[in-house]
């Protein structure tokens, strides 16, 4: 894997850790500019969670990574639980 794709695999890991989702699931691979997204995404348990929509979340997610210097593309590939 080259340098570049490890660097834009991080960048796109802080910025779905930014989300109040459950992302441990959640599996982010990056091979030639683009993202892989896969696995099973879910709503945080406990207060932090509630009233969370995880799909708008999702949404979010995918339109900040396509805006990342580096991302020609997103594949979105994930289940909300």
């Amino acid at each position: 894997m080259p340098l570049e794709d490890k660097r834009t695999r991080r960048l796109v890991e802080r910025e779905i850790s930014k989300h109040p989702i459950d992302a441990t699931l959640l599996q982010v691979r990056c091979i030639n500019e683009v993202i892989y997204l896969g696995g099973i995404v879910s709503e945080i348990r406990g207060a932090f969670g509630r009233g969370v929509n995880v799909e708008r979340q999702m949404d979010k997610i995918i339109e900040a990574i396509e805006t990342m210097p580096g991302v020609k593309d997103v594949v979105a590939d994930y289940r909300i639980r």
